[in-house]
């Protein structure tokens, strides 16, 4: 018998057939140096304006117009990592134990993340529940540039797969966080593997 496999778009489990979604005509009056930026990108991307203005507009209903309530601001990808290997460099230099100091950076960067995320998802979801949790996680991934995959095998087993160019300490970090969020939410303890680019998480659920 060939298991079940299924592939999900994101995290969300809402795995009911898609909706045709209804559409508007409307217009604005934009400036022509905006309209004939917007068109140059639409050209690079080989897609019509429509569609990049749509896509604009969805990734700012999803996401965009949260970030100032919830006192976030744009930083480099690789600002987080780069901040935690330069602490361990200093530790190292100043002839102090490694160890217990990552670890413990680690598990405090995933606690004020875990806890961040949460708010988060109230105001964005107005509910908290692990499946929420999971979406808002992926559309924070989604505009940050990381890729995320969601698959169902044989009916309950989730595969998570989560692939950055942030090294091993931002892997390390997603590791304890996925863990905080399965165990929180929905106490599930998720099997995870990491490499220095990816992280592999499976739970049944």
């Amino acid at each position: 018998m060939v298991a079940e496999k299924r592939i999900v778009n994101n995290f969300n489990n809402n795995n009911d057939p898609p909706t045709h979604k209804k559409s508007r005509s409307i217009t604005f009056r934009l400036d022509s140096f905006v309209v004939n930026e917007l068109q140059r990108d639409a050209d690079q991307y080989e897609i019509s304006l429509n569609v990049l203005i749509n896509k604009i507009l969805k990734k700012y209903v999803e996401w965009g117009r949260y970030e100032p309530t919830l006192g976030m601001m744009p930083v480099p990808k690789n600002f987080f990592s780069s901040l935690i290997q330069e602490t361990i460099r200093l530790t190292e230099s100043n002839g102090i134990s490694v160890n217990p100091i990552k670890e413990k950076l680690i598990k405090y960067s995933a606690e004020v993340a875990f806890y961040n995320i949460k708010e988060s998802v109230i105001l964005m979801r107005k509910k908290l529940d692990l499946w929420s949790v999971l979406s808002v996680l992926h559309e924070y991934m989604k505009v940050s540039g990381i890729t995320a995959d969601h698959r169902i095998e044989a009916g309950k087993k989730h595969i998570f797969v989560i692939q950055h160019e942030l090294g091993e300490y931002w892997s390390l970090f997603t590791k304890e966080l996925l863990n905080l969020i399965f165990y929180n939410l929905g106490n599930l303890k998720a099997e995870i593997q990491i490499t220095q680019k990816s992280i592999i998480a499976e739970v049944n659920i």
